[in-house]
């Protein structure tokens, strides 16, 4: 009897402290997290927070493209150097799309792109006034597995919507986290066309290299959907306390990996979860890693040598360097909505957790990476039994509805983005501190010559 079909992801999630990357150096530790053991992964998806400085991020364009290209260079080093030890790794993944709200960036990458269908994206920011330096985004995709060895009678779809996003930060904000988290599941919105079209033009924020929608009439769908996986990953910025921590707190921070469990206990997603104020449905992988914030940045890791090593004598994944000022704190995580029995054949494996565990040879944020290697398997018609509720799925019973204006919310936050985006470029930049002293100057010369006349 043939296996059924699944679909193996790697997720990496990062907060890059807004920093252009060196590629040969993260590509180094980018598939750290990967289970050698295990299918390699289809699709590739690199989400990111604070990817670029906040004016770039705003203003998109030609501000913000070297802080993707670079990014986007990644997993094409990494796949070609694993390929060189390992020839049964692919050799290359194809960019396929790219999308950003503000500050958070998603890439999806496919091994084998003609079996990727339809994607698409949507964000949504939740930040002052609903700009983008927190928010979300999000792709959905079918992936067929029509064709795969020893399965070349299945021809099935396996639907998938994977989040990237950067909630509300500080200890004591945990309610707000909680809201982004709805202004999130109301806010993006697919729409989905009744009608397809190549797309032919590519800009650098969103970058659908595959077929896409064109049409006169569309409905509208969210990140729960029937018949579909959820996975969400990000700096969701959950702590391990509602207040700051104090110079005597410091002391009592882990250094060792048996100091972990108890700080663990006090982890608020883990808490917020479970009483259904947060991520609702979603499960996660245990955690066996160091928490993955707040370290002391090292930004001259990024001028390393990824061939010859670290050269110092210090390595971060041995000592933890902690700040001070901030509780250590599991903030970058990847969950995903279980499936239920009813939605698989019998005997059908559910989904499959390979690896999940932080990165912490990427050392150049105050943030450790975090990566996720899972297969999915094909979700199948939902019978929904239990009169308790307990075999609901919120693919079919989502916890918020749709925001109705979201369309006219975006468009809004992106103006109030740009006119803030350009303030802060004119206020931080030399050239734009330039511009501003020649705009003053000139107009101060012609407040001299027009009161001189009179």
């Amino acid at each position: 009897m043939a296996s059924s079909p699944s679909l193996p992801i790697y997720l990496f999630t990062f907060n890059c402290a807004r920093l252009l990357i060196t590629p040969s150096i993260v590509a180094n530790h980018l598939f750290s997290a990967l289970d050698p053991s295990s299918p390699p992964p289809e699709i590739i998806a690199i989400g990111l927070q604070e990817v670029s400085p906040i004016s770039y991020g705003f203003l998109g364009g030609e501000y913000l493209s070297p802080y993707l290209d670079q990014w986007s260079s990644v997993p094409h080093l990494a796949s070609q150097s694993l390929h060189s030890i390992n020839s049964k790794f692919p050799a290359e993944y194809v960019e396929l799309g790219r999308h950003t709200v503000g500050m958070t960036a998603l890439f999806i990458f496919s091994r084998r792109p003609e079996r990727v269908k339809t994607l698409r994206f949507g964000a949504v920011g939740f930040g002052v006034w609903g700009m983008g330096n927190k928010g979300g985004v999000a792709a959905k995709f079918g992936y067929s597995t029509a064709g795969e060895d020893g399965l070349e009678s299945i021809n099935e779809d396996i639907n998938v919507t994977i989040v990237a996003t950067h909630l509300a930060a500080h200890e004591h904000c945990c309610s707000d986290r909680n809201k982004d988290w709805e202004t999130l599941v109301r806010g993006i919105v697919f729409e989905t066309a009744t009608q397809t079209a190549p797309v032919i033009t590519i800009n650098s924020e969103s970058t659908p290299l595959l077929a896409g929608n064109t049409a006169d009439s569309s409905s509208l769908s969210g990140i729960y959907h029937p018949g579909s996986h959820l996975l969400v990953m990000g700096d969701l910025n959950y702590r391990t306390s509602h207040i700051s921590p104090t110079p005597k707190d410091f002391q009592t921070f882990p250094r060792g990996t048996d100091h972990f469990l108890d700080f663990f206990k006090r982890d608020q997603l883990t808490r917020e979860r479970t009483a259904g104020n947060t991520l609702h449905g979603l499960t996660e992988a245990p955690i066996t890693f160091p928490p993955t914030y707040k370290y002391l940045e090292d930004v001259l890791s990024l001028l390393g040598d990824p061939e010859g090593g670290d050269k110092r004598s210090k390595s971060h994944e041995d000592v933890f360097d902690w700040s001070p000022n901030r509780w250590p704190s599991w903030c970058d995580r990847i969950l995903w909505l279980p499936v239920l029995q009813s939605s698989l054949k019998a005997g059908e494996e559910g989904i499959k957790v390979h690896k999940y565990t932080s990165i912490p040879a990427i050392r150049f944020s105050d943030h450790k990476p975090v990566g996720l290697h899972i297969s999915l398997p094909v979700i199948r018609s939902i019978k929904t039994v239990g009169g308790d509720g307990s075999d609901i799925d919120l693919r079919e019973n989502p916890p918020f509805p749709i925001d109705q204006d979201w369309k006219v919310k975006r468009y809004n936050a992106e103006v109030k983005e740009w006119v803030v985006g350009y303030v802060i470029l004119m206020a931080t930049t030399g050239n734009g501190l330039a511009a501003v002293g020649c705009a003053i100057l000139g107009a101060g010369m012609l407040w001299w010559a027009v009161t001189g006349k009179l």
